[in-house]
């Protein structure tokens, strides 16, 4: 510290006008040039490192507060992702899961269309058996009647071969 007060005292009886203008005025001190005191000097000195320790402090406090928000920023980023990642994973899955159901989908409409077509094959058939049935009924009705006629006609005949057998039954007696 002596080479200190030593060095200040040099400095200070050695000034000139113009080097005063260049010295920053601290506050309680007195930058006037009169003044070459060496307990002056060595509070301006004691001022100017108390003033660089409260400087350093608060670079120090700003440093801490930085380094504490980066890394909070760090972690606060390094849950974003873990989040980013879980969702991505979740969004996988749910695109393989309706991957998975659109192709069931289709399925279900092909085996839909397919059923659809068994249906109106199997509706075809029983429209062309109700015509035949239709048809059937119909040549039934035919050929009944056709039997009517020819039971009416062998009854016709059969009566009238009774009469003329009755008839020359009672010529011949």
């Amino acid at each position: 510290m002596n080479w200190l007060r030593e060095h200040m005292r040099d400095q200070t009886t050695t000034a000139t006008a113009e080097s005063w203008e260049n010295i920053l005025s601290f506050p309680g001190g007195s930058a006037a040039p009169a003044r070459h005191d060496a307990s002056a000097a060595l509070d301006l000195v004691s001022q100017a490192a108390e003033a660089i320790r409260g400087m350093q402090d608060r670079a120090v406090d700003s440093e801490n507060r930085a380094k504490a928000l980066a890394e909070s920023a760090i972690e606060k980023l390094r849950a974003a992702e873990a989040r980013i990642q879980s969702a991505e994973a979740a969004r996988r899955a749910a695109e393989e899961s309706l991957s998975k159901l659109s192709m069931r989908l289709q399925d279900a409409e092909r085996e839909l269309t397919r059923t659809q077509s068994r249906i109106a094959t199997a509706e075809i058939q029983l429209a062309n058996a109700e015509q035949r049935v239709s048809a059937a009924e119909a040549r039934a009705i035919d050929a009944e009647k056709a039997v009517n006629h020819i039971e009416d006609a062998i009854r016709t005949q059969l009566i009238g071969l009774q009469k003329n057998l009755t008839r020359g039954s009672a010529r011949a007696a």
